[in-house]
């Protein structure tokens, strides 16, 4: 049979094993690699030359940093100062926390350390302040999912990197402006479901009184700041410049080396490098093109960008869209662009936004975390059943996959 049909084929057993048996679908695709290897005779210099180093470097160096300044407390501080700003207009609360994962995923850690940070800030802030605490933490999530695709992130290096290798720019940019549209109409949407104008006054006492920072934590900052000046200014590589800075502040004894090694989403970066090497395979062997040519025979200029939305999202409920479903789709992009006559960058665009934005399901970690969040909180199965709360996120999910679609159609995304 076919060695690039086959590949696909076990492309897709990968993520199917690792969603039913809870797996690292990247393990599972390097043992697939060298599985084709023995099969098909091809050389394990070829297999891993699709291990990317410069990929591995800059997601091990910019999580390592941001696992220091988040173990040192930072980051939660400076998030509940800004939140404090708001003082008595506590409806502006969930603004706030858009505002604050924006920023907090954008200035380098990504979305996956920051959708976790996100809902311990915003759901008992949220409580105490009278606001709905599942919305608060929806809107601050779907701040952060507006920041991934900043040029500092490890997303935007794993995006960037698909994109160079089909001859694209490799500029995030433009997919950022996309996903921030489609995140601020989906929050419009939550925080109208949500009435987020109505307050319960009666929540809540005293503002809370927050610490000043300390001087580990003032180090820290200024590394934050050193890192993001150094990346947009000087086009100083980000991973490098994470290893310098977070070696610096533990040397400086702002953070514990060994519980920030303990961190860093080693699973997450495995699954990533995994799927690449596998797709490599596929790429070599022509069954990327085997893709393109299904995917065409399903779309029309018309519908293309809207059709890969809407997979980008369904693929993403079953498994991981950074480690998954960037690595599978996009490759097709520059393929299908060439053969239906549409904008390569609007593929790729929605792809993201579908394998970002409809990761509230509770069978996620986004919604996972926003449950166990809500579930602590006093009398949390009264004025929050878990059962009500299981759909809603669910729910919400089937929201921002309807709203990419409906812009995808409408050509949103084929203007910027």
């Amino acid at each position: 049979m076919n060695l690039g049909l086959i590949s696909l084929v076990l492309l897709l057993a990968a993520i199917a094993i690792g969603f039913a048996r809870n797996c690292n679908v990247g393990i599972l695709c390097i043992g697939f690699s060298m599985i084709l290897g023995v099969v098909y005779g091809i050389s394990a210099k070829d297999i891993l030359s699709g291990f990317s180093s410069s990929l591995f470097v800059q997601m091990v160096g910019i999580t390592y940093l941001f696992a220091i300044i988040n173990g040192n407390g930072t980051l939660e501080l400076l998030a509940r100062k800004l939140v404090g700003l708001v003082g008595k207009r506590k409806h502006l609360i969930p603004f706030v926390l858009y505002i604050l994962g924006f920023a907090i995923c954008a200035v380098g850690p990504g979305a996956i350390p920051s959708l976790a940070i996100i809902p311990v800030i915003a759901i008992p802030v949220a409580m105490s302040a009278g606001v709905n605490p599942i919305m608060a933490a929806i809107i601050g999530d779907l701040g952060v999912m507006s920041g991934r695709m900043s040029p500092l992130t490890p997303e935007s290096a794993v995006v960037s990197e698909l994109m160079k290798e089909q001859g694209m720019s490799g500029s995030t940019i433009p997919i950022m402006i996309a996903l921030t549209i489609t995140a601020l109409v989906v929050s419009a949407m939550v925080y109208i479901y949500y009435k987020g104008w109505k307050v319960d006054e009666n929540a809540g006492g005293e503002q809370e009184k927050l610490p000043a920072f300390n001087r580990q934590q003032w180090m820290s900052i200024l590394g934050l700041v050193v890192l993001a000046v150094g990346a947009l200014f000087f086009s100083w590589n980000v991973g490098l410049t994470g290893f310098i800075v977070g070696t610096a502040l533990i040397v400086l004894g702002a953070g514990e080396e060994k519980k920030a090694i303990s961190a860093i989403p080693w699973n997450v970066i495995l699954m990533v490098l995994g799927v690449g090497i596998l797709m490599n395979v596929i790429s070599l062997s022509g069954g990327i093109d085997i893709m393109v040519s299904v995917l065409e025979s399903i779309m029309s200029r018309r519908t293309a960008s809207m059709i890969m939305a809407v997979t980008a999202g369904i693929m993403s409920f079953f498994s991981s869209g950074l480690g998954v479903v960037f690595p599978t789709l996009i490759p097709t992009a520059s393929g299908l662009a060439a053969g239906l006559g549409v904008d390569a960058l609007e593929l790729v665009s929605v792809i993201v936004i579908g394998g970002t934005v409809s990761g509230f399901t509770p069978i996620s970690t986004t919604g996972a975390l926003i449950m166990a969040g809500v579930a602590q909180q006093e009398n949390a199965e009264e004025k929050f059943p878990q059962n009500k709360l299981f759909m809603e996120l669910f729910a919400v999910s089937f929201l921002a996959l309807a709203i990419l679609a409906i812009l995808a159609f409408t050509g949103i995304y084929g203007l910027i």
